[in-house]
């Protein structure tokens, strides 16, 4: 539709502005003296990192990475490759630790399997088991679990990590008087693909909440992101097999349009005939379910 890919266009250097004076306004209003970033390797981190780099200086610019047990190789050394590019020191850490302190590893049994392709394909089997049927989004029963359940169990497992991260950046700012720097963008917010109380939603700023993911890379690519992070999947790197959110909600640029026209009051049927029935009746439920998380914690 026209209306909605016109829409998605974005003015990149007037954006790049906009953002860069955003975070300097809110370090100065929260009177900090620079800002930390959990940097994962992936493109919301790296163009929130890079973003940052350009408003505030590299010299007051901090970036944490915050690896465990099940996280790829590939993306904490583009963290490092990154960090270095950006003329940075990158604080590593692994969380292992704090996560078998919480009890979040024994939540599923791949304590017990050695190496990585053997807790694939373990976790592979037990989607194929346990996990949706009749065609429905694992992302949407996630939103709605049954209590006790593998799925529901491998929820808690994977975003107890993003929590625990959350409280290490949280510390590791507080005790040097740093803003903490987030880096969600929209797409994932109106779906529900982030941790609630995460790295990944609780921050002093989100400077990328109201970019769609192909907005996004549209910032990405004007700012230069190197290609070994703008060319690869958008890996959530927190269980294994759930390696690109992007595939798990058909594909960002049909995601972001849809999105778009729900947020924009295009009519359902009208959005259905478009894109067909089974994906706008999935992005429908994925931002109903999620809303909760957005609007957490409930007032009176």
């Amino acid at each position: 539709m026209k209306e909605i890919i016109q829409g998605l266009k974005v003015d990149p250097p007037e954006l790049c502005k906009n953002i860069e004076e955003k975070i300097r306004s809110t370090l100065k209003s929260l009177n900090r003296d620079g800002a930390v970033i959990g940097l994962s390797g992936g493109l919301d981190s790296a163009t929130a990192a890079k973003l940052t780099v350009r408003s505030l200086g590299a010299e007051k610019v901090h970036l944490v990475n915050l690896p465990e047990r099940d996280s790829k190789n590939i993306h904490r050394n583009h963290a490092k490759r990154l960090a270095k590019h950006l003329g940075i020191h990158l604080k590593v850490t692994r969380i292992n630790s704090t996560l078998r302190s919480t009890g979040t590893y024994k939540l599923l049994p791949l304590r017990f399997i050695p190496g990585r392709k053997l807790r694939t394909k373990l976790v592979r089997f037990g989607k194929k088991q346990f996990g949706p049927k009749n065609g429905e989004s694992i992302l949407i029963k996630r939103l709605k679990p049954n209590a006790n359940s593998w799925l529901a169990k491998a929820n808690a497992y994977a975003m107890a990590k993003h929590r625990i991260r959350m409280v290490i950046i949280y510390q590791y700012a507080e005790v040097r008087n740093l803003m903490v720097v987030g880096a969600a963008n929209r797409t994932e917010w109106l779906t529900g693909t982030f941790s609630k109380w995460g790295v990944d939603h609780c921050a002093d700023i989100m400077p990328l909440v109201h970019l769609y993911r192909t907005q996004l890379e549209q910032i990405a690519e004007y700012i230069q992101i190197p290609e070994y992070i703008r060319k690869k999947a958008a890996d959530p790197d927190i269980i294994p097999t759930i390696d690109d959110k992007g595939e798990l909600l058909y594909s960002f640029n049909l995601a972001d349009q849809i999105l778009y026209g729900i947020e924009n009051n295009i009519d359902k049927k009208t959005l259905c005939q478009e894109y067909g029935e089974e994906i706008v009746e999935n992005l429908f439920s994925l931002w109903k379910y999620s809303k909760h998380m957005r609007e957490s914690p409930y007032q009176l």
